[in-house]
């Protein structure tokens, strides 16, 4: 199911497919499929494998290993400082977080699918394993500062295990809620810190006893960093950074990273933290730049590529690595569901940028670096005896504008990338000619698992954009990105919630709702704040059943809606 949804994907943009072993000039600004637009520092520039996903450099600061776990099958990337040039791609069985070098010539990084702890010789390219339980799924690894001591976090079992190298899969596992992402020793080595991205929870681990303290912290913490009396902590869908106390883990200051007054508006996903020389550096995914924090405060932000994941502050250069990298371009050869030739998530390369660290990259303002878009909340239009009186969103997936409503002469498309014209949409173009054309419409969905939720929640956030890749790529059984519960939540909810919120009448036909026809079992809500707000009568995702018997089961309710004056606005 996953694999047809993703590969129906054909028109959405992916990244350019510049060659990984080569550093290339500074572009102009690139204007994004979204809309947004890409103006970072100019500086040396690579591409890299899918969905970077961490970096560190090496003892001697002259290599960046970089953790590659997208789409594509996972690799440890190798770049020479500073030139970017790529020194070494390293097949891996499955990869992610960020690695950790535990000496000039071994990397570590957490295994993910192949349930191991990988070391890799940098020189040899040899890989060992060391084994954790099946189906446990590594995703952090961290490393005491005298060496002798290793940390790893599991995702499958909400997990941290502290040992040896040798002995580190067999040991106890230590509960820390679920989905933990953030891993660090405290700076004795005494301690551990994780972050729980579903249970919103920052836990230490006492390495001699095993036992924890734990404290809340902002919505969905992605990764932290400790120094000698700090632990700063990325909240991704606080659109802040916790700065908490190693010892009792006491709340020191909180960091918004987002927009400022008036708007104060959510949406930048701070997904990685790392302390600098130059101060701490915060990348903030979906604003595209890089926070900069001293003494505490918002110094400024730095602009990146598009979706950066994490920053590297070394011999006062600032590297970014960038989830999605620098552009776009179209994919005209994919054109079948059995090869990945042009297939949106094994083109969508990352990228690793380098510019110096001067006050002039540092910019004040919003992240999204326009003027007054955002200064006061529009007044919705559709609420209570407001002057729309219902709105009906009709969700098709995987299709672009142009391939069905490129035809029509009102709009901005192309004829010539018209796949399913007027003779093969008429309803929709009925819909479209009686009600209105929406021509220019942008989003960063690429794929059904970050579609749905932009298209439900305005959002994507950063445990969905992350995860979203090693799932299409087959690395990942646990689909639940849009089950909309725990770290797959954005801060705001979905568009029913803002609707209760407002008190405007809600109800869904099948969008997020599970079961299939001829099955046992009722239809259920994938998301709990759906339920008693869907048609059960209404099968979802299900392609044996038929569009005409869906709108068949629409107008029963319909018409008796009509007839009882209890048809809902939305």
């Amino acid at each position: 199911m996953i694999r047809a949804a993703a590969y129906a994907i054909v028109a959405l943009a992916a990244l350019a497919g510049i060659p990984a072993a080569s550093a290339i000039a500074p572009k102009p600004a690139v204007v994004l499929p979204n809309g947004w637009v890409l103006s970072p520092p100019r500086g040396p520039e690579v591409a890299t494998g899918t969905m970077p996903q961490g970096m560190a450099a090496s003892p001697d600061g002259s290599t960046i290993a970089v953790v590659e776990s997208g789409y594509n099958p996972a690799i440890l990337g190798l770049y020479r400082v500073p030139d970017l040039a790529r020194a070494a791609s390293i097949a891996l069985p499955g990869a992610f977080g960020r690695p950790v070098w535990i000496d000039a010539r071994h990397v570590l990084v957490a295994g993910a699918n192949s349930d191991a702890l990988l070391e890799i010789d940098v020189t040899t390219r040899r890989i060992d394993r060391f084994a954790f339980p099946k189906g446990s799924y590594p995703v952090a690894v961290a490393q005491s500062p005298d060496g002798k001591t290793l940390a790893v976090a599991t995702d499958a079992d909400a997990a941290v295990r502290i040992g040896t190298l040798e002995s580190i899969g067999t040991s106890d596992p230590i509960a820390v809620g679920a989905h933990p992402s953030g891993i660090a020793f405290g700076a004795g080595g005494s301690s551990v810190f994780v972050t729980s991205r579903a249970a919103n929870q920052l836990v230490k681990i006492d390495v001699a006893s095993r036992t924890t303290q734990s404290r809340p912290t902002g919505l969905h913490p992605s990764a932290l960093a400790v120094t000698g009396n700090e632990i700063y902590v990325a909240q991704s869908d606080a659109d802040s950074v916790g700065v908490y106390d190693p010892g009792d883990l006491h709340a020191i200051a909180t960091v918004r990273v987002g927009d400022a007054a008036p708007s104060n508006a959510l949406g930048v996903s701070p997904d990685a933290v790392t302390v600098g020389a130059d101060g701490v550096f915060v990348s903030l995914g979906a604003a595209n730049s890089i926070a900069v924090l001293r003494d505490d405060r918002l110094a400024g932000r730095i602009d990146a590529g598009w979706y950066p994941t994490d920053a590297l502050d070394l011999n006062a250069t600032l590297y970014v690595l960038d989830g999605k990298g620098e552009g776009s371009r179209p994919n005209p050869r994919f054109n079948r569901h059995d090869d990945d030739v042009d297939y949106i998530g094994a083109i969508e390369f990352g990228s690793l940028r380098a510019y110096p660290i001067s006050p002039a990259a540092l910019r004040t303002g919003n992240p999204q670096g326009s003027r007054g878009w955002n200064v006061a909340a529009p007044s919705p239009l559709l609420r209570p005896g407001g002057p729309i009186k219902h709105v009906f969103f009709v969700l098709k997936e995987n299709r672009s504008y142009d391939q069905v409503l490129g035809d029509m002469a009102a709009g901005n498309g192309d004829p010539a990338l018209t796949w399913f014209g007027r003779d093969v949409t008429p309803n929709q173009h009925a819909i479209a000619a009686r009600f209105g054309l929406f021509d220019n419409a942008y989003t960063s969905g690429e794929v059904s698992a970050a579609g749905h939720n932009w298209s439900d929640a305005g959002f994507a956030n950063d445990y969905v954009e992350r995860w979203w890749p090693a799932l299409y790529g087959g690395r990942r059984a646990l689909d639940d990105l849009t089950e909309g519960g725990g770290a797959r939540l954005p801060a705001s909810g979905f568009l029913w919630d803002a609707a209760r919120r407002a008190g405007v009448s809600f109800r869904d036909y099948g969008e997020l709702v599970a079961g299939v026809l001829g099955s046992r079992g009722p239809l259920f809500a994938a998301v709990p704040s759906l339920r008693r707000r869907f048609d059960p009568r209404y099968v979802g995702w299900d392609l044996r059943y038929s569009d005409l018997d869906r709108a068949k089961e629409w107008r029963r309710e319909f018409a008796a809606q009509v007839a009882s004056g209890t048809l809902p606005q939305l």
